[in-house]
């Protein structure tokens, strides 16, 4: 369970790529029908039939009903599916005039999904806990699921910022109880079911199973994501920390993120611009470079090296990424 070449021809270049990261893709939907998909959803979401046909499901995994169901109301409205997600994800930048009510009807219908689906867990949940069977592969990937939407509940939050504020360290032995608590949602037994997840990280059948890997990935991902914002609040409000040099470096990520965040497109490209060459020179070293490197940098420059640092992985990772789709468009 435990989680544990020059700047300047550069700054040109990859300001191409920052501009293309910014604009938005896909047919515009209009506002109007996305807040009739949000409201919509919101209102089956806390309907009783919906709770009903969650419960009577019991052979489909819950995700997938809800996923069906968001799919009927955007072809009730009259919108494919994919251009309605990205019209959700991107109110802030479609949506400039009275934003703010559609934000808020995200933020709602996000909420209710949460609810709705662990609503849906507790109407399954065995009477008895499973004590010596195998743990089914859907059982793997629901406790996968239930754990990251757990992590999203604002009494879990809670807990978690209340044990980091007596320790001033990783909640590791709080996120086991919750996981211990996840699993008996599902039926299991938390001891049995432990056992039974080491033994499926020794089987090898996370590498082997594309679904399994990418799961476990977002779930150690959203562990560890979580586990940090809250590290860094208790850092920016005033607590002392009492972590490792890995957490340690991982929380000057966070926080170089958050500066990143708080930048302009053109502040962002300036940085890139001037610190370019030097993130190149870093990231053609070997990983003893790389640390010796770090390890001698103080606090504050650790910190600006990494701002730019993030922004040409991310934006290498982008430009390959449009690799394959412009070799697409040349074979058709």
């Amino acid at each position: 369970f435990g989680s544990s070449a020059s700047a300047r021809p550069a700054a040109f270049r990859y300001f191409a790529i920052l501009v293309a990261m910014a604009s938005p893709h896909g047919a515009a939907v209009d506002r109007s029908l996305v807040e009739k998909f949000l409201q919509s959803c919101i209102d089956s979401l806390k309907s009783d039939a919906t709770r009903k046909m969650l419960k009577n499901c019991s052979s489909v995994r819950p995700g997938v009903k809800l996923v069906e169901l968001q799919q009927g109301i955007w072809d009730d409205v009259g919108v494919s599916a994919e251009d309605g997600r990205r019209a959700v994800g991107m109110i802030e930048r479609l949506y400039l005039d009275d934003q703010e009510a559609l934000l808020a009807l995200r933020n709602e219908f996000s909420n209710s999904m949460d609810m709705t689906y662990l609503q849906c867990l507790k109407d399954r949940r065995p009477k008895s806990l499973e004590k010596k069977a195998k743990m089914p592969k859907n059982t793997v990937l629901e406790f996968l699921d239930a754990c990251n939407v757990k992590l999203d509940m604002p009494e879990i939050r809670e807990r978690l910022s209340q044990r980091i504020s007596e320790t001033g360290s990783m909640p590791e032995s709080l996120i086991n109880e919750v996981h211990g608590e996840v699993m008996e949602l599902l039926g299991f037994d938390r001891v049995h079911g432990q056992r039974c997840f080491e033994k499926l990280g020794s089987t090898q059948q996370y590498a082997n199973d594309r679904e399994l890997a990418m799961s476990f990935a977002r779930w150690r991902g959203k562990t560890s994501n979580v586990c940090l914002m809250l590290l860094n609040d208790y850092r920016k409000g005033g607590g002392e920390l009492h972590v490792d040099e890995e957490v340690g470096n991982k929380l000057v990520k966070v926080q170089a993120k958050e500066g990143l965040d708080a930048m302009s497109l053109e502040e962002r490209t300036a940085l890139l611009a001037k610190h370019a060459k030097k993130v190149n020179i870093f990231r053609g070293l070997p990983d003893d470079g790389r640390k010796r490197y770090l390890d001698r940098l103080g606090g504050q420059e650790k910190l600006e090296f990494t701002q730019p640092e993030i922004l040409m992985v991310t934006l290498v990772q982008n430009h390959q990424q449009k690799k394959p789709q412009a070799a697409d468009g040349q074979s058709e």
